[in-house]
């Protein structure tokens, strides 16, 4: 809105600005008089008054100036425009202010809001109590990832067999001197061979007596006690299939003398008196049936005639023996490795045996199919009540093993309720092995038992020839070589006391996570090096490699996950070459 030219000059003359109040001068008064009227007739619109409500928006001040009313928030501008005074009239904009202190004192003393902040602040803790609370139950209730099953002894340390040979005096008390050298090479597990009483061809004669030459009872536990001091264990080699034909058992079961009579298996002569039962054969070939005079009647031997089988087909056999075990354990023997046990029972009804398809003689033991004679579902029973025995009598911690080699099938089938065998072992490609074997021969057959069990035994000697006399110039690297393997090592004394420091060193290694929980990847390189890893999450991994061939050979390690691209030599063979450049 514009007004009248005349009453908008001041001086010919109004200063510009983007936004200004107009404010009169006390000098000039007769100005003051024009400026009252100019702003009175602003109330007007056609020399007619607005109504008052807008009219009150201008009033004069006490001062004379003019003043603004802040009546419904009208904001009012003076805006210059070519000498003329233009006035905009808008809206004032809303701001927001704050309570002021009394307003706010009067809500904080107000009992309605001061019980709420109480209920509010005990509610907050209570909260807070009761997530601390739950976050400490889920910590403590909540399943945790399952720790590793800890190893045993004879899993964390290998077996080492010791014979009355290995003894400087030939006798149990000789074997004291040996323990501190076990123990020097970090060896907790020894196996005692041929300590019971037996004939010249070294068949038991008493289960229960010691060989009177090595000593007596009294020597035996001074033996178990030097060895526990040292942290060792012993175990104990038995043979439950046979007896000497000097053992007292036979001698009453030829007089039919109960309760040994069904001790042994007797049988009476085939359709001709003469003619054994049927055609078994023992192990060498023969006819497995002995006559004996006296009881008129047939013997069975698996193996020499001297050497007559037990009846584990008779539960009081079965006791009888488990008894034996019960003897030794509480001796102090911590466990036992025993042998031929896939011979224990026969067919009750003693039916001749199939003939196998191999292109074999007729007398060769291979020429039939033993399934009357070995292997026989019944001594799963057998050998479960004695792993019992041996379970209950030293709180689970103790070894129930057997000397001999198993087949995938036959482990599956003794397992199959619960594992019954410790050690389980198929070590024939070792206790046959000779310098020339190769490393995928190796590989193959080392894989593929693992895949059988997680923790076999590594047999390197067996029952025939040593790998001493086997292997003389690698048997050094042979055994280092399975000292880091996934099992238990079954060594002799000489295969680890020529290798002193070395051999102490890959042993204690045995102790740590790596080794006992670790995985383990096999490769061969150059066709000729056998090479494996044991890798764990946050330890030290550990590579492992033996060559097979004659000549020296440089591999390349990059083909194996998880290897760090700097590697140290812990232990090596004698007849490793060290590279300088090799840290």
């Amino acid at each position: 809105m514009e007004s009248g030219r005349d009453g908008g000059e001041v001086n010919g003359d109004v200063k510009e600005t983007p936004s200004s109040v107009v404010k009169n001068s006390k000098s000039e008064e007769p100005r003051d008089e024009r400026q009252q009227q100019h702003v009175t007739n602003m109330g007007k619109q056609n020399d007619e008054d607005l109504d008052e409500g807008a009219q009150e928006r201008m009033l004069q001040g006490d001062d004379g100036n003019a003043k603004i009313t802040e009546k419904d928030n009208i904001e009012v501008k003076f805006i210059s425009e070519n000498g003329d005074v233009k006035i905009d009239i808008e809206p004032s904009k809303d701001t927001l202010v704050g309570m002021s202190k009394e307003e706010l004192m009067k809500f904080a003393n107000d009992p309605f809001w001061v019980r709420l902040r109480w209920a509010l602040f005990i509610f907050f803790w209570l909260l807070w109590i009761g997530m601390l609370a739950g976050a400490i139950a889920i910590v403590v209730i909540a399943p945790k990832c399952a720790a590793p099953e800890p190893k045993k002894f004879w899993e964390e340390s290998p077996i080492i067999q010791l014979d009355i040979i290995d003894s400087p005096t030939n006798d149990l008390k000789g074997l004291e001197l040996v323990l501190s050298d076990l123990k020097d090479r970090h060896i907790k597990a020894i196996s005692l061979s041929s300590i019971v009483k037996e004939d010249a061809d070294g068949t038991t004669e008493d289960f229960k007596a010691l060989e009177s030459k090595l000593g007596n009872i009294s020597d035996l536990e001074n033996l178990i006690k030097a060895a526990t001091e040292k942290d060792q264990q012993i175990f104990l080699e038995l043979d439950p299939n046979h007896s000497s034909v000097e053992h007292p058992w036979f001698k009453r079961s030829v007089e039919k003398e109960d309760p040994y009579t069904s001790y042994y298996v007797w049988a009476d002569g085939g359709k001709e008196r003469q003619n054994p039962p049927n055609n078994w054969l023992n192990v060498y070939g023969e006819s497995a049936w002995e006559w004996n005079e006296q009881r008129g009647q047939y013997y069975l031997h698996q193996f020499n005639k001297s050497q007559p089988d037990l009846n584990y087909n008779n539960p009081a056999m079965v006791k009888e023996f488990g008894d034996i075990l019960i003897h030794w354990l509480k001796l102090g023997i911590s466990g036992f490795r025993l042998a031929n046990t896939s011979f224990l029972t026969e067919d009750p009804d003693l039916r001749d045996e199939h003939p196998s398809l191999l292109p074999v003689e007729r007398n060769n033991y291979q020429s039939l199919v033993h399934v009357y004679t070995r292997n026989r579902p019944e001594n799963v029973a057998i050998l479960t009540k004695w792993q019992e025995i041996v379970r209950n009598e030293t709180d689970g911690k103790g070894l129930f093993a057997l000397q001999d080699d198993i087949s995938a099938d036959i482990l599956q089938v003794y397992n199959e309720k619960k594992a019954i065998i410790d050690l389980p072992q198929s070590s024939h490609f070792l206790t046959t092995a000779n310098a020339s074997i190769n490393a995928t021969v190796l590989r193959r057959s080392i894989s593929q038992w693992l895949r059988i069990t997680s923790w076999p035994a590594w047999d390197l000697n067996g029952k025939q020839q040593s790998l001493k006399h086997r292997m003389p110039n690698v048997a050094d690297s042979f055994t280092l070589m399975t000292m880091l393997l996934p099992g238990t090592p079954i060594l002799r004394l000489d295969d680890v006391m020529s290798l002193k420091d070395t051999f102490a060193t890959l042993s204690n290694a045995r102790r740590g996570l790596t080794f006992l929980h670790g995985s383990t990847t096999f490769r061969v390189i150059n066709e000729t090096v056998f090479v494996y890893a044991r890798v764990r999450s946050g330890n030290p991994g550990y590579l492992v490699a033996y060559q097979t061939g004659n000549e020296s050979a440089i591999i390349d390690l990059s083909e194996i996950p998880q290897i760090s691209e700097e590697i140290t030599v812990v232990a090596c063979s004698p007849n490793y070459i060290r590279d300088p450049e090799v840290r």
